[in-house]
């Protein structure tokens, strides 16, 4: 069975995981949390015990973190090793991060000789994930990519988008939409407060147009994403974007949705936005 590994067994790479075997892969887990290693019961999916054993279990290594979790995890901090310490020959490394172009860029960089780097963003949710019906961006040498593949396709749908890095601009470009539409259903329903209109009859109509994949989304109970998640994906964006164009609509979802964050005690659902839960004060209750 070919070898892969993959790091990072949160909510995205719970469910990317258990595709793997299926398609006839040996599959190597590893997280900095070692309980999120822990409930799978496939003998083909194996936890490692150290980054350095789980990157050197396999050729093809893919990463799900968080963007903050990118550098450290990467390129190693505090006098602590990051996986491109421990690249063995010939090994392909896939980012699949939401990330600042910059940062797949200083990646590379530090990337040993004979090794090969992909920058693969995800479009899509947990439901998505669990599916196999992500849509990946996948950017990098065609030479590289064309040999993983058969990879990539078991996770879903794969757009190939030329030179390292596209990947990264064209998630950021998507996520300037697709987190639009995430604070425009919030603010619908912030108007729907002002108005007094129930938001089951507010959320229905949208069912009905043309938002309702989006709607949908947001009223998906099994979804765990926290919405603090689309908060870190807007700061990304507009971190990497800062001294190249303003966006104005960007800057108003994050802010929203920001709020939406600190207006719940503990950590806010994703289908939080939909509720009164994050509501605006003077309607909260």
């Amino acid at each position: 069975m070919t070898k892969v590994t993959f790091i990072g067994i949160g909510d995205m790479g719970t469910e990317m995981v258990k595709h793997l075997p299926a398609a006839g892969y040996d599959v190597t887990i590893w997280d900095k949390v070692p309980n999120k290693m822990a409930g799978f019961d496939n003998p083909d999916i194996h936890a490692a015990s150290s980054l350095s054993e789980a990157v050197k279990a396999s050729k093809v290594i893919i990463t799900s973190v968080m963007s903050d979790d990118v550098p450290a995890l990467h390129l190693g901090q505090d006098g602590q090793s990051g996986i491109v310490d421990f690249l063995q020959p010939d090994s392909t490394l896939i980012v699949t991060s939401t990330l600042d172009p910059k940062k797949i860029f200083d990646i590379d960089k530090a990337l040993p000789k004979d090794t090969h780097l992909l920058d693969v963003p995800l479009i899509g949710g947990v439901r998505y994930a669990r599916e196999a019906a992500l849509v990946l961006i996948a950017s990098g040498d065609q030479a590289t990519f064309e040999n993983v593949l058969p990879i990539l396709k078991v996770f879903g749908t794969v757009k190939y988008v030329g030179a390292l890095g596209n990947g990264a601009k064209l998630k950021l470009i998507t996520n300037v939409g697709i987190m639009a539409a995430e604070a425009g259903i919030r603010e619908t329903l912030d108007l729907a407060d002002a108005y007094n209109i129930d938001y089951e009859t507010v959320l229905g109509l949208m069912q009905m147009g043309p938002l309702k994949a989006v709607v949908n989304r947001a009223l998906d109970t099994t979804n765990p994403r926290p919405l603090k998640g689309s908060v870190a994906d807007e700061e990304e964006l507009l971190n990497a974007t800062k001294d190249l164009i303003k966006l104005p609509l960007a800057k108003g979802s994050r802010d929203r949705l920001r709020d939406a964050v600190n207006a719940v005690e503990g950590d806010a659902r994703f289908i939080d936005i939909t509720n009164k839960n994050t509501a605006l004060p003077k309607f909260k209750n």
